[in-house]
């Protein structure tokens, strides 16, 4: 087995248009055990429209058992108007290969600046390839709406690939300006190839308007096949709020869109004080047959304003806070029916933040809309409306008190 020195890159991109390309471990070895060296890659850019690519290894693809090494990569930004592609290992990695467990921290704060940063790979995760545990950090300029992240790979996962246990931490801190975030890849995570359990943060600042952000525990585009979903944990946080406008965060729970026999992860999606959408699973469904997709067993809190929450099929539990807002369960004991399964779910709602002394208290709070649909009243600014549920077909038991 070869393995590769640890080497220390600083490179300053101090010229108008200059574009470079760093490879912590040029020319990696063909052999199909080499074992990357943990580098380090330091980029300075203080020049406008620079375009900078940093592999942590090499532009080439692992195979065998070849290992990419534990690097740190770093993009420090003076200016604005720039483009950065970031991978931790290599452009794609196949049969065993590992990735190193990284290190990304991209702050690209400056206007116009697109930034893409994987953990892993630029491209596709096939065989039985399996991501590292990498931690990305990045930062979303002013007018800046190109900004991609994730854990393991750029494009797609399939066979029986499997992603590392990431942490990606996003701040969106710009009067306009979003990111899309991924705990695995990019693209389609199919075939029999498995999600690792991510932790994945939106942070907003003050003053944002016209600002996004999309997180996905698993993919930004889709599961399908046999792929399943890893334990993930999203997040959406404020940093102090002094202006806050048309900011609506998307958290999904494993993918916006599943197929197949695909399933989802035991999530954990936290909301933010804005109005939030929350899928503990996905957005869109196609099984292969009737039930063939199995959600996972979600926990969905929006935290405060007007959200909307969708658990998804199998039993999820939806967290309510004092101060939670207007809310909207989208399927509250409904969610099987979208995968086309006659399964009985049980989905509960929390309201133990309210304090109320027993289910007579809270019962008494509970009335029909004028649409039929179900509408607790937490307080006199607080409710959940239950689509499609009428507050007749409510127990003691779909409530933790």
């Amino acid at each position: 087995m070869q393995h590769l020195p640890n080497d220390t890159y600083d490179v300053l991109l101090d010229q108008f248009g200059q574009i470079e390309t760093i490879y912590g471990d040029p020319n990696f070895p063909t052999t199909a055990d080499a074992w990357g060296g943990n580098d380090t890659v330091t980029a300075t850019i203080s020049q406008p429209e620079a375009d900078v690519t940093i592999f942590g290894d090499d532009n080439t693809t692992l195979h065998g058992q070849s290992h990419g090494g534990n690097d740190t990569l770093a993009v420090n930004l003076n200016y604005g108007w720039n483009t950065f592609l970031v991978i931790g290992d290599a452009q794609a990695m196949t049969d065993d290969a590992k990735g190193g467990n990284d290190t990304i921290n991209v702050q690209a704060t400056g206007m116009y600046t697109n930034v893409h940063a994987f953990g892993d790979v630029a491209g596709d995760m096939s065989g039985n390839s399996h991501g590292g545990s990498d931690t990305i950090t990045g930062a979303v300029g002013w007018r800046s709406y190109d900004h991609g992240y994730a854990g393991d790979a750029g494009g797609s996962m399939s066979g029986t690939a499997q992603g590392g246990n990431d942490t990606l931490d996003i701040t969106v801190n710009t009067m306009q300006g979003f990111a899309t975030a991924s705990g695995d890849s990019i693209g389609s995570i199919g075939g029999d190839a498995h999600g690792g359990n991510d932790n994945l943060t939106f942070t907003f600042g003050t003053d944002v308007v016209w600002t996004a952000g999309f997180g996905y525990g698993d993919s930004a585009t889709s599961l399908t096949d046999n792929a399943q979903g890893g334990d993930d944990i999203l997040t959406v946080e404020f940093d102090g709020i002094d202006s806050l406008h048309y900011t609506n965060p998307e958290l999904f729970g494993d993918a916006r869109t599943m197929s197949g026999n695909a399933q989802g992860g035991n999530d954990i999606l936290t909301g933010g004080a804005t109005n939030d959408h929350l899928y503990g699973d996905a957005a869109n469904y196609a099984p292969a047959t009737p039930g063939s997709i199995i959600g996972g067993r979600d926990i969905l809190n929006g935290g405060a304003g007007n959200d909307q929450l969708s658990g998804g099929g199998n039993s999820d539990t939806f967290v309510f806070n004092a101060g939670s807002g207007n809310d909207l369960i989208t399927d509250f004991d409904q969610g099987n029916k979208a995968v086309g399964s006659t399964v009985t779910e049980h989905d509960l709602i929390n309201v133990h933040d309210y304090g109320f002394a027993d289910w007579a208290a809270l019962s008494s709070l509970i009335s029909d809309n004028a649409a039929g649909d179900a509408v607790i009243h937490l307080s006199a600014s607080d409710t959940i409306t239950l689509d499609g549920v009428q507050a007749a077909s409510l127990h003691q038991t779909d409530f933790l008190i």
